[in-house]
């Protein structure tokens, strides 16, 4: 039976909130009137926590002799604060009886937020998912976000390498029946939020560095809705422990981002949404007709090129079968890839160990699982040329390449994805997949242009808001800038703002996982 009682909630704050963080509060209006309702008012019953301020603990569902008591600080204390009671005792029990049960010093933690329908619950460590493997990936075959980058062995192999820096926030949603409805594998790290602001945020794991494109929550399919509310839910009641939501290189057909998108709205949240490119190819069912589907000028280059290495050299493709051959293969990879960079002044995308660890561990796990598609192509013995892919649901997708600069006039980077697609076709893979990035290379290949989203997003009238406005209003003057400046002043402006500390940080953190792949493509 629920019961709603009418309280002056002094004594009960006064136990919660030191006094000096409760004046300023209050000054400051942080504290907001909230009341907690009971199903009989109409509103979905929430159990939330008491609300100090943005740097007070995430909020706690409090549990004791079966009681659940959901509290929440009001700016006007004059007027109470209403509390719902659940199973606390007879209808006789007093308000005073009331307000002594709940002391949180005999409650039991739980890390649990409840709405109607679905349960979120946190997990803050690998160690407490380990056993997610099996439903995970049954979870994302069963939604409509089915891509390599979310499985469970592209994110695992991603946390191991780059999660030392990193908290972990991993929701999961279930329904009334304890079903697995929801993951929604999130980072939190402390970055640049807005011109001259820091602040926690929240963005995907996979998101920042290593590649990752095509991020997206994992929801089973036609819950997407649900989903968003309650995990927004959840956010608003622990949003002390984050100032900006951002998911980056979410494709933009995802059913998730267009539920997000609308709950957004209607909660009146801040939201910048910016549009990046990516580019797929179809593939047919022989090499002749994916030949003849080329601007005439390429089906002539791939022809002469071809026979003109055929001509010169005993050529080999080779691709990497075993744990036992991964190494060198890696090695090739980190070799070819840095020497062409080092030409320009540049390391390369390989200069972080955290780097190779994480190409390590994927390797290994997309090998036990038949997905890698390590590519080399050898001239008279010698490794002139190298591509790191893999296949997933007849859909191939290639991350990062390198090639030996002293071959470059015979284009042995192109020669080898002209060979890898002629092969690919044969086993029956239906799609390449480019990745982001708006290289012209990739145009010229027959790809067609795809859109990825990135959304950012924070409460209103917040710290991550604020942020965000004077974001957009830093991205929105460039723009203008960039359209009345000369280009050759506008590169010089570029140059000098990667020169400044902090500039190259910034970008990469908000530009996903697609900078690296357009890195070959002089000789593509």
């Amino acid at each position: 039976m629920t019961k709603t009682r009418k309280l002056i909630a002094l004594p009960l704050l006064a136990a919660q909130i030191s006094p000096l963080n409760l004046f300023t509060s209050l000054l400051l209006g942080i504290l907001r009137p909230v009341s907690l309702w009971s199903p009989a008012c109409g509103v979905p019953q929430r159990s939330v926590c008491f609300r100090t301020a943005p740097w007070g603990s995430p909020a706690r569902r409090w549990q004791y002799c079966g009681a659940v008591v959901c509290l929440e600080a009001a700016a006007n204390l004059s007027n109470g604060v209403t509390m719902t009671h659940q199973g606390a005792g007879p209808e006789s029990e007093s308000a005073q009886q009331f307000v002594d049960a709940v002391s949180p010093a005999v409650f039991q933690r739980v890390e649990v937020f409840d709405v109607p329908g679905l349960r979120v619950e946190k997990l803050a460590s690998w160690d407490e998912i380990k056993s997610f493997e099996q439903a995970w990936n049954e979870l994302l075959a069963a939604s409509d976000s089915q891509t390599i980058f979310l499985t469970w062995e592209w994110v695992q192999a991603w946390w191991r390498a780059f999660g030392s820096t990193r908290h972990l926030v991993l929701l999961t949603c279930r329904d009334a029946g304890g079903d697995l409805v929801a993951i929604v594998p999130l980072q939190r790290t402390w970055e640049n939020i807005g011109p001259g602001m820091s602040g926690w945020m929240l963005r995907l794991v996979g998101d920042g560095i290593g590649g990752s494109e095509n991020l997206d929550w994992i929801v089973r399919r036609g819950h997407e809705a649900a989903a968003v509310r309650a995990v927004l839910d959840w956010l608003e009641e622990n949003r002390s422990e984050w100032d900006t939501l951002e998911l980056n290189t979410v494709p933009a057909h995802s059913p998730v981002a267009a539920a997000l998108r609308h709950e957004l709205a209607v909660r009146r949240w801040r939201l910048i949404v910016h549009e990046g490119v990516g580019y797929f190819r179809w593939l047919p069912d022989n090499w002749e007709a994916f030949v003849a589907s080329l601007p005439r000028n390429m089906r002539a280059q791939i022809r002469s090129r071809l026979r003109r290495v055929q001509s010169r050299f005993t050529l080999q493709l080779r691709r990497c079968e075993s744990l036992e051959e991964l190494p060198e293969c890696l090695a090739h990879l980190y070799s070819l890839h840095t020497k062409r960079w080092q030409l320009r002044g540049k390391s390369g995308s390989f200069d972080l160990t955290e780097k190779r660890i994480f190409y390590t561990e994927m390797g290994k796990r997309f090998l036990e699982r038949g997905w890698l598609d390590f590519w080399q192509l050898d001239l008279d013995g010698q490794t002139v040329a190298v591509e790191f892919g893999f296949h997933h649901d007849t859909i191939y997708s290639f991350l990062q390449a390198g090639f030996d600069p002293d071959y470059a006039a015979y284009s042995v980077g192109r020669v080898l994805r002209c060979l890898i697609i002629e092969e690919l076709i044969r086993r029956g893979i239906r799609g390449y997949d480019f990745l982001g990035g708006a290289d012209e290379y990739k145009q010229r290949y027959g790809a067609q242009r795809l859109t990825y989203l990135s959304l950012a997003s924070a409460r209103p009238h917040s710290w991550g808001a604020a942020g965000l406005a004077l974001r957009d209003w830093a991205d929105k003057s460039k723009a203008w800038l960039r359209a009345r400046l000369h280009e050759k002043l506008w590169a010089m402006l570029k140059r000098a703002y990667w020169c400044l500390p902090g500039g190259r940080k910034d970008n990469t953190v908000r530009s996903g996982g697609s900078k690296a792949l357009g890195e070959i493509s002089s000789n593509a």
